[in-house]
């Protein structure tokens, strides 16, 4: 897929520019994009992305501090993540030609072409609803694929049926590979977190939400029924680093509304500074927060430096040893 975007977002742009890009594979990332002008060759270290998600944006810059020159190659960004690339002169190229460049030595900026009509891609049950709650399970406990089928089910909450179709999906992507029968070995666990956070974002975590509510005492204050209710994003992640001051909270909860707004003295507000999700794995009763992963998660997702600082203060804390 990734020689595609390449192949096509090149042929959209030579007839628009005079830097004759060439590309190869060879390279850090996803290989090398070098363009000439009067003579002299500028290479540019190459990430390819389908898309690229706000919690992409942080990595990205990471490359651009340690790569300097890199380009961004994608089939279609947003307008913000544009935005955002130009004020960081992250170099990017669209799929549809659409192209930002600037160096000492020349200035393109193309924001004129339609977006090209993405190719549908065949439906993979790893990445629905219900295949992320299991991909969930997998992430925080790598041996879990080599278990019995149903004690995945039991792990992740889930029918036993759609436990073969899961892991058939991860077989189509290339994060497992089959050593025998029921034996499996992962590859690129960092990429399947990475999926997973943007599925999750997309896909599950609007199916999960239940309300937005106001807090009417100190988050600190509030004693959650353990088991039932965890907090999640902001005040999850305060809780394990004692590195953030939240603003913006997140419950993750079983119990019903009733029982919400009469234990935790919450009222509800559309633009309320609390959002209640449902909980959806078996939380550790002796715990008042969501995994790490999914606390991970939701600071990539909200942003800001400081979240993104914490975020990865819990991933070399939390999460690395797992994938």
């Amino acid at each position: 897929m990734k020689k595609e975007i390449i192949d096509i977002a090149l042929l959209n742009l030579v007839d628009k520019i005079q830097l004759a890009p060439k590309w190869k594979e060879k390279g850090p990332l996803d290989g090398t994009l070098t363009f000439q002008w009067n003579g002299r060759d500028y290479p540019f270290i190459m990430e390819v992305k389908k898309e690229v998600r706000q919690h992409q944006v942080y990595q990205l810059e990471k490359y651009k501090d340690k790569y300097q020159d890199i380009i961004v190659v994608a089939e279609c960004l947003f307008p913000k993540i544009k935005e955002h690339f130009r004020a960081l002169n992250i170099a990017y190229l669209e799929a549809n030609g659409n192209f930002f460049m600037k160096t000492d030595q020349f200035y393109f900026f193309i924001d004129t072409n339609d977006k090209l009509t993405a190719k549908r891609e065949t439906a993979n049950r790893a990445f629905t609803k219900t295949g992320l709650k299991v991909l969930f399970q997998f992430l925080q406990d790598p041996d879990l694929i080599n278990k019995p089928q149903r004690e995945i089910a039991e792990k992740a909450g889930v029918g036993l049926g759609n436990i073969p179709q899961v892991i058939d999906g991860l077989k189509q992507t290339g994060y497992i590979i089959t050593l025998k029968k029921n034996s499996y070995l992962w590859e690129n666990r960092k990429g399947l977190l990475n999926r997973w956070i943007d599925e999750y974002d997309t896909v599950l975590r609007p199916k999960l939400l239940k309300g937005k509510y106001t807090l009417k005492k100190s988050w600190g204050d509030i004693d959650l029924h353990k088991g039932l209710t965890a907090w999640g994003g902001e005040p999850a992640a305060d809780i394990l680093t004692h590195y953030l001051r939240p603003e913006k909270f997140t419950l993750y909860t079983k119990e019903t509304q009733r029982d919400l707004l009469k234990n935790y003295r919450i009222v509800p507000r559309a633009d309320g500074e609390l959002e209640v999700l449902e909980m959806f794995w078996p939380q550790d009763v002796n715990k008042n927060t969501a995994p790490p992963i999914l606390i991970y998660a939701e600071l990539l997702l909200e942003g800001g430096k400081r979240n993104k600082e914490t975020a990865e203060l819990i991933f070399n804390e939390h999460i690395k040893q797992k994938l």
